[in-house]
C-alpha cells in the first residue's frame, strides 16, 4: 500500500491529502470506472485507490501481478505512520511530502521535512520491519551525500539498530504520536534517560530548530538508561560531556606524570642508595684489607719485639701502627709513654735525628739492615737483628 501515486494527466496525487495534492477530489479516482490511470511512482505497476473501512484511511494499492516493490510490502502500520510523521512535521513548522525519491532513485524518504526557506531537509523514516545495523546506516549515509539528515522512528521496544543513526522509539497515547525514548542529558558524569512522552511535533520542533542534535556519546550511562551510541540531546550537554572528559584526560595525564615522576625519584634514591652501599662496601673492604694488613705486620714485627722487650725489661711494650718521622720513619716502641725503642728506621734519615734516637734500641729486620744502620747511628748505640 502506498499514499502516493503518479496520474497519467495530473501527475503525483495524494491519497490523504483532500484534494489529492493536485486540486482535485477523492471522487474522481474513488470507484471510477474505467480505473483512473494510475502507477506506482517505484515500479510503475498499475494502482487502484483503496479505503480502510475500519478507520476510513485512504491508499493506493499494486493491481495483481505487481514486480516486487517496496510500496507495495508497506504494511497499515507503517503507512499510519508515516502520516503521523508528516502531520507532526507540519506542526513543527515544516513543509513536509510523502514518498519522496532522490536523485537517480538512490534512496527515497517517507516523509521528506524541509525548511519552508529551502535551508535544510531532513527525511522522517518510518522503520517497523527488521533492518540491520548497517544497512540503515548504508541508508542513512546515501542520504546524506545528497545534504539530506534523517531521522528513522519504530515502536518496537528494542531495535538492533537503535544508537546507530539518528532515532527515537514512539508510541500513540491518547491519540498523540509522542517520541518514548531517544532523548538523553548528560549529569555531571554519565547519561541519563531525558524527558519521555514528548509530543513528536514538538520533538520535531527542536530537532528543526537545533534545540536537540543527534550526539555520539563517550560517557558512560546511568541506568535504566540503556547504553545506546547515538542520543538526542540539547548543545549544553553535549558540550557538557566535552568538558567533563577533557577534564578527566587532564587529570588522569597529570596522575600518569605524578606516577612518572615518583617513580623516577624512586628509582634515583634506589640509585643512590646502592651507590652508597657500594661506597660503604668499598670503604669496609679498604678498612678490613688495612686491618688485616696491620695484624700481619704485627705478627711479623710485633711479636720478636714485643718478647724481646719483655725479656729485656720484664714487660709489654706498645708498638705503634706506623711509621713516623720523628723515628726516621720507623716504627716506635713504647715502655708505657716513654720511648723505647724504633723498629726499621729509614737509614738515610738517622744522621739528621742522631741525638734524638741515640737513647733507643734499633731493630732491624736483617743482618744486611743492621751493617746499613750502624754506620749512621751514634757510636755505641744498640741494633737487635729481629730475624
Amino acid at each position: 500500500m502506498a499514499i502516493r501515486a503518479v496520474h497519467e494527466r495530473w501527475g503525483a496525487v495524494f491519497a490523504h491529502l483532500p484534494d489529492l495534492g493536485c486540486g482535485r477530489d477523492w471522487a474522481e479516482v474513488w470507484k471510477v470506472r474505467p480505473l483512473a490511470p494510475l502507477t506506482c511512482d517505484e515500479c510503475r505497476h498499475p494502482m487502484y485507490e483503496k479505503v480502510f473501512s475500519s478507520s476510513g484511511l485512504r491508499f493506493f494499492a499494486h493491481a495483481p501481478g505487481a514486480p516486487k516493490c517496496a510500496l507495495a510490502e508497506e504494511s497499515p502500520a507503517h503507512h499510519l505512520l508515516k502520516l503521523e510523521l508528516a502531520a507532526a512535521a507540519r506542526q513543527a513548522g515544516a513543509h513536509a511530502e510523502l514518498e519522496v525519491r532522490g536523485p537517480d532513485g538512490a534512496w527515497r524518504a517517507d516523509v521528506l521535512a524541509s525548511d519552508p526557506a529551502g535551508a535544510w531537509r531532513t527525511a522522517l523514516e518510518a522503520q517497523l520491519s527488521p533492518i540491520t545495523p548497517d544497512d540503515i546506516a548504508a541508508r542513512t549515509e546515501r542520504m546524506l551525500q545528497d545534504g539530506v539528515s534523517s531521522v528513522w522512528f519504530s515502536d518496537r521496544m528494542r531495535a538492533p539498530w537503535f544508537g546507530t543513526v539518528p532515532w527515537a522509539r514512539v508510541a500513540t497515547g491518547d491519540g498523540a504520536l509522542a517520541v518514548r525514548e531517544g532523548l538523553a542529558k548528560f549529569a555531571g558524569r554519565h547519561w541519563e534517560a531525558g524527558p519521555q512522552g514528548v509530543p513528536a511535533a514538538e520533538f520535531l520542533r527542536w530537532v528543526f530548530a537545533g534545540r536537540v542534535l543527534s550526539h555520539r556519546r563517550r560517557a558512560p550511562v546511568r541506568s535504566p538508561l540503556p547504553a545506546w551510541g547515538t542520543v538526542w540531546t540539547a548543545p549544553q550537554y553535549a558540550d557538557a560531556e566535552t568538558a567533563y572528559l577533557d577534564a578527566e584526560e587532564r587529570r588522569k595525564r597529570e596522575q600518569a606524570e605524578r606516577e612518572r615522576a615518583l617513580l623516577l625519584r624512586r628509582r634515583e634514591e634506589k640509585q643512590l642508595q646502592m651507590q652508597r652501599e657500594q661506597e660503604r662496601a668499598r670503604a669496609e673492604g679498604g678498612h678490613k684489607a688495612a686491618v688485616q694488613a696491620l695484624l700481619a705486620r704485627q705478627a711479623a714485627l710485633e711479636i720478636p719485639v714485643a718478647q724481646f722487650v719483655h725479656r729485656e725489661t720484664g714487660s709489654y711494650p706498645f708498638v705503634s701502627d706506623k711509621g713516623e718521622p720523628e723515628f726516621a720513619m720507623g716504627v716506635p716502641v713504647y715502655l708505657g709513654l716513654t720511648p723505647y725503642g724504633v723498629v726499621c728506621p729509614v737509614a738515610g734519615r738517622l744522621s739528621a735525628l742522631e741525638s734524638s734516637l741515640a737513647s733507643l734500641v734499633i731493630f732491624a729486620a736483617s743482618e744486611g739492615e743492621r751493617r746499613r744502620i750502624a754506620g749512621l747511628t751514634v757510636p755505641g748505640q744498640r741494633i737487635e737483628v729481629l730475624a
